[in-house]
C-alpha cells in the first residue's frame, strides 16, 4: 500500500473504527460500537443488502446478548421459536428431542431468516444515526501502531484508529493482511432451499430425515415456508457449482422422507460447498477479525451467525473501553483467549456431527438410525444437547478474565431468571452499555464499602442495590440470588456482554478485578 497518499487524499485521523461488511457481525460491531459512543464508519461491498434467508435460526444466546440493544419482542415479531428437533425415518418418527415451551424471557432459539435477522439490525443502526455505505469495497490496507491506512476501489483513501474485518469467508481484509486460513473443504454436494409447502404440519421444530440416500433437513420459517438442506453426495472439487433443478429438491424431499410432499413455489434453490477453516489469531494489530472472516464451518446445528453475532458483542464492549482508555490495548488479548477457543469447538463440533450424518459406512449408518436417536432421548443427553445448540453453555471460566478459584461463578453465563413478579428477568436491568453491579443484601456491607465498589467499575456502571432495609435480599432479587446460591451481601458483576464478573462477598475480591480490568494486567 506503499505510496497511496496524493493530495486528494482525505485523512480521517479521529478515534473511529472503520467496520468492513454489513452481515449480522459487522452490522453487530457497528451498532455495540456506536451505542457506546465510539464513531463508525460501516462499509460493505455489496449494493443492496441480501434478499437471501441464508442462516434460518437465532439461538438463546444469540438473543440475550442483543437484548440490551434490540429488545427480543423484535426479533419474536418476524420469527418463530423453536420447540424441538424431529428425527424420522421411512415415514416414521423415531425420537423428539422437546426444548419445552416454557422458556422465561428467551425462547431456545427462533426461526428467522438472516435477511430479516439484518434488517432488523440494520434498523437499530439507523435509529443511532450510523447508515451502512453500500457499494464501498476496501482495495488495500496498511496497519501501523496508531492507526490503520485504507484505500478503498472508488479511490478514496482514509485513516481509522481500529478496523474490523466482518466481510465474510472471503474477507478481503483477511487478504490484505495476509492471514492463511487453514482448514480444508468438504467434497460435499449440498443443496439449499426455500420451499412453500402444502399441508405441512406443525411448525414449530426442525425435522432431520435419517436415510441411507443422504441427510435432509427441514427448518420451519412459519406460513408453510421452510428451509430445505440436503447432503447430494460426492462432490469433484475442481466442477463448478450447478444449482439443483426444482425435479431434483422435489425427488429428495419425497424419497428420503417417505412422505408425499406438495411443492407450492420454491423461493430460492442453490448448491453449497461446506468449508472448515479458523486463523489462528483473531488480532492483528489494529485490524481485528470476526465472524466468518476469521472461522467457517459445516452448518450443522446452525451455529455460524450465533458464533459471529456473539464474537461482535464480546469485542465491541472491550474495543470501546480501550478507545475511550478505560483500560489498556491488552485488554483486547481476552478477545482472542475467549472467542477462539469457541470458534474452534463449533468448527470440531459441526464438523463431527456433519461426518456422522453423510457417513456411508454401514456401522454408522446402523448406530445413526437406530442408536442415535434412543441416546438423543435420554433426558441428561437432551437437556445437554439443548443448551449446546443454544450456546448457553459457552464459558469464559479460567479464562483472563475469570482466573479465580474460588469463584465458581466468573466468567459463566449470567442465569435468566425473574426479577419480580411483573414478568421481568434479571436481563431486563442490562439496559446500559458498561457493567451492571447488583448488591443483593447488605450482609456487613456499609454504604461507603458499596460506594467504593460503585466509583471503580467505570463511568458507564448501572448499579441495582437489591437490599431491604433490614440489610436482607430485595423480594424481587429473590430468585436470583437463589440462582447463584448468594447469601446476604454478596456483590454481582455482569459484563456489558451478560456474562458473569465475580460474585463475592468480599468486596476487595471485586475492587481488584476492577482495577485489573482498567489496567488490563492479565
Amino acid at each position: 500500500m506503499a505510496g497511496i497518499y496524493s493530495a486528494e487524499v482525505r485523512m480521517e485521523i479521529s478515534q473511529s473504527v472503520l467496520v468492513c461488511g454489513a452481515g449480522p457481525t459487522g452490522l453487530v460491531s457497528a451498532l455495540e460500537l456506536a451505542r457506546r459512543g465510539i464513531r463508525v464508519r460501516i462499509v460493505d461491498a455489496a449494493l443492496e443488502p441480501s434478499q437471501l434467508s441464508k442462516a434460518a435460526v437465532l439461538w438463546r444466546r444469540s438473543l440475550e446478548v442483543l437484548h440490551p440493544a434490540i429488545s427480543v419482542e423484535q426479533f419474536l415479531s418476524d420469527g418463530r421459536p423453536v420447540h424441538g428437533i424431529q428425527f424420522e425415518a421411512e415415514g416414521d418418527i423415531l425420537q423428539e428431542i422437546d426444548f419445552g415451551k416454557r422458556y422465561g424471557r428467551f425462547p431456545h432459539g427462533l426461526f428467522i431468516p438472516q435477511n430479516k435477522t439484518e434488517a432488523i439490525i440494520t434498523k437499530a443502526l439507523l435509529s443511532i444515526g450510523v447508515q451502512v455505505e453500500r457499494g464501498k469495497e476496501v482495495k488495500d490496507l496498511l496497519s501501523g501502531e496508531e492507526h490503520v491506512d485504507v484505500e478503498f476501489a472508488d479511490g478514496e483513501c482514509s485513516r481509522f484508529a481500529w478496523l474490523v474485518g466482518a466481510d465474510g469467508a472471503h474477507s478481503t481484509v483477511r487478504k490484505c493482511l495476509g492471514v492463511a486460513f487453514p482448514g480444508s473443504g468438504v467434497d460435499r454436494r449440498w443443496l439449499l432451499a426455500d420451499l412453500q409447502l402444502a399441508d405441512v404440519g406443525q411448525e414449530d421444530r426442525i425435522r432431520m430425515f435419517l436415510s441411507n440416500a443422504g441427510l435432509l433437513g427441514l427448518f420451519p420459517y412459519g406460513n408453510r415456508v421452510w428451509r430445505l438442506i440436503a447432503d447430494a453426495g460426492p462432490a469433484d472439487p475442481t466442477d463448478s457449482r450447478r444449482d439443483p433443478t426444482c425435479e431434483e429438491i422435489l425427488h429428495i424431499l419425497r424419497s428420503r422422507s417417505c412422505l408425499d410432499w406438495t411443492v407450492e413455489k420454491a423461493l430460492w434453490i442453490s448448491e453449497f460447498r461446506i468449508n472448515e477453516r479458523q486463523v489462528e489469531q483473531y488480532c492483528h494489530g489494529r485490524v481485528i477479525l470476526a465472524g466468518d472472516a476469521a472461522h467457517i464451518h459445516s452448518p450443522a446445528g446452525g451455529q455460524g451467525m450465533n458464533t459471529s453475532i456473539q464474537d461482535a458483542v464480546n469485542l465491541s464492549w472491550k474495543l470501546s473501553m480501550v478507545m475511550k482508555k478505560q483500560s489498556a490495548v491488552s485488554l483486547l488479548h481476552t478477545y482472542q483467549q475467549e472467542r477462539h477457543p469457541v470458534g474452534a469447538a463449533v468448527v470440531q463440533g459441526s464438523g463431527r456431527m456433519l461426518r456422522v450424518m453423510m457417513s456411508q459406512n454401514p456401522l454408522i449408518g446402523f448406530f445413526r438410525r437406530w442408536i442415535l436417536p434412543y441416546i438423543v432421548g435420554l433426558p441428561p443427553v437432551r437437556k445437554e444437547a439443548v443448551k449446546r445448540l443454544s450456546e448457553v453453555d459457552v464459558t469464559y471460566h479460567g479464562g483472563l478474565l475469570a482466573h479465580s478459584k474460588s469463584d465458581r461463578w466468573i466468567g459463566r453465563r449470567c442465569p435468566d431468571v425473574s426479577w419480580g413478579d411483573d414478568g421481568l428477568s434479571i436481563y431486563d436491568l442490562f439496559t446500559g452499555t458498561g457493567f451492571t453491579v447488583l448488591r443483593l443484601g447488605r450482609g456487613l456491607m456499609t454504604d461507603t464499602m458499596w460506594n467504593r465498589v460503585i466509583h471503580t467499575a467505570g463511568p458507564d456502571v448501572t448499579v441495582v442495590d437489591a437490599a431491604m432495609p433490614d440489610g436482607t435480599v430485595a423480594e424481587e432479587a429473590k430468585a436470583f440470588a437463589q440462582s447463584l446460591a448468594a447469601t446476604d451481601g454478596t456483590i454481582v458483576v455482569v459484563r456489558p456482554d451478560s456474562y458473569l464478573g465475580p460474585v463475592s462477598q468480599d468486596i476487595e475480591v471485586v475492587l481488584s478485578w476492577f482495577r485489573q480490568l482498567h489496567n488490563s494486567e492479565q
